[in-house]
């Protein structure tokens, strides 16, 4: 498949995607609230994961790479983050 079918095709999926969090924002407020615990470890490390690194995040936070990486692990699981590579670097971004 072309490059130019491929662009087509990301760009089509991210209005999906940008239409289906815009009709559906309550719900996922919502999901959040109840995932993500005001002023726990969990909702400042989801606050942290905008392209920062592991090391990053347990620099800011002044924890060990170890706990930072469980958390980290919990919250892909909820489906909340992904790990990306950028630049070289594996990186943390919210989902929503």
């Amino acid at each position: 498949m072309s490059d130019e079918k491929l662009s087509a095709i990301q760009d089509l999926l991210e209005d999906i995607r940008a239409m289906l969090m815009l009709s559906n924002n309550d719900k996922i407020q919502d999901a959040k609230k109840q995932l993500l615990k005001e002023g726990s470890e969990q909702k400042k490390i989801y606050d942290l994961c905008d392209d920062k690194t592991t090391q990053d995040i347990a620099t800011t936070l002044q924890k060990s790479l170890e706990y930072v990486n469980s958390n980290l692990s919990l919250l892909r699981r909820k489906g909340l983050i992904k790990t990306v590579e950028k630049d070289g670097k594996k990186v943390h971004e919210q989902r929503f």
